[in-house]
């Protein structure tokens, strides 16, 4: 089942650069989170179909399987391939009046990947928390005996036994907030007010 999902993964990681080289239209950035979403949810299923297939002897395993797969690894990876290969809309020169506001949409989206080391969940203490409680808990049988008799869910287990572990969105917000007020956000604007459009009939008069 590992290599199956190896392969799958593959897939979805090299989806924009296939695309590419057939000469086929890139994504728009804006599409990245629905496609990742799509293609990981099948993903996903396919990768833990041993665990979904008879759902009353494997209660928990499903659902905990899916979420770790999708959230931990194929999402995260296809949302990082796909943003550095889509292709980002060409908009028209904004009014200078708009260039504080075009900037901070701008590099609020650019800052999800720029601080995406501390903004990443699956790369948290949160994260690899839960991850090994999970995986302990269905490895000990501690929720599901070998006759299938199910007294809890390992992922609601994991979740629990992980409050209070750090899931990084301080540093998260430190990293946004810092890069934003210093660098992204003044640099656009000076870039912006230096080509944008004035409205007409503001020109100073003698």
């Amino acid at each position: 089942m590992a290599a199956g999902g190896a392969s799958l993964i593959a897939a979805v990681v090299f989806s924009v650069l296939i695309m590419s080289s057939l000469g086929g239209p890139m994504p728009l950035c804006s599409d990245c989170e629905t496609m990742c979403r799509t293609n990981c949810t099948a993903e996903a299923e396919a990768n833990c179909a041993n665990y979904c297939y008879d759902t009353q002897s494997t209660a928990g395993y499903c659902e905990g399987c899916m979420g770790a797969y999708f959230d931990q690894h194929c999402n995260p990876e296809c949302l990082k391939n796909c943003s550095n290969g889509c292709k980002k809309k060409v908009l028209p020169r904004p009014l200078c009046s708009d260039c504080d506001t075009v900037c901070s949409t701008k590099c609020t989206e650019e800052l999800q990947t720029t601080c995406s080391e501390y903004c990443d969940f699956s790369r948290s203490g949160l994260a690899d928390c839960q991850r090994q409680l999970f995986e302990r808990c269905n490895t000990e049988g501690t929720c599901c005996s070998s006759d299938g008799t199910c007294t809890c869910d390992c992922e609601t287990e994991a979740r629990k036994s992980c409050v209070g572990v750090s899931d990084n969105s301080n540093n998260c917000e430190v990293c946004k907030r810092g890069q934003f007020d210093q660098d992204c956000h003044p640099t656009c604007n000076t870039d912006c007010n230096s080509s944008c459009k004035k409205k007409k009939g503001c020109h100073g008069h003698a």
